[in-house]
């Protein structure tokens, strides 16, 4: 094997392994974002079923 081949297949390699760092790091702040929407979400709803007017707040 000569040393152009050697080099692109770790070059390749590295790319490779970069990509899915990136694409976990994107999951991850989607997942966060969706975390705190819903967090955010179930709140809201909570604030709106203990203002409803003739409620006892529970």
């Amino acid at each position: 094997m000569n040393s152009t081949y050697v080099a692109q297949l770790v070059h390749e390699e590295r790319a490779g392994r970069l990509r899915a760092e990136a694409d976990a790091d994107r999951l991850a702040r989607i997942a966060r974002k969706a975390a705190k929407r819903s967090a955010r979400t179930s709140s809201g709803t909570a604030w709106v079923v203990r203002h409803l007017p003739g409620r006892h707040a529970v």
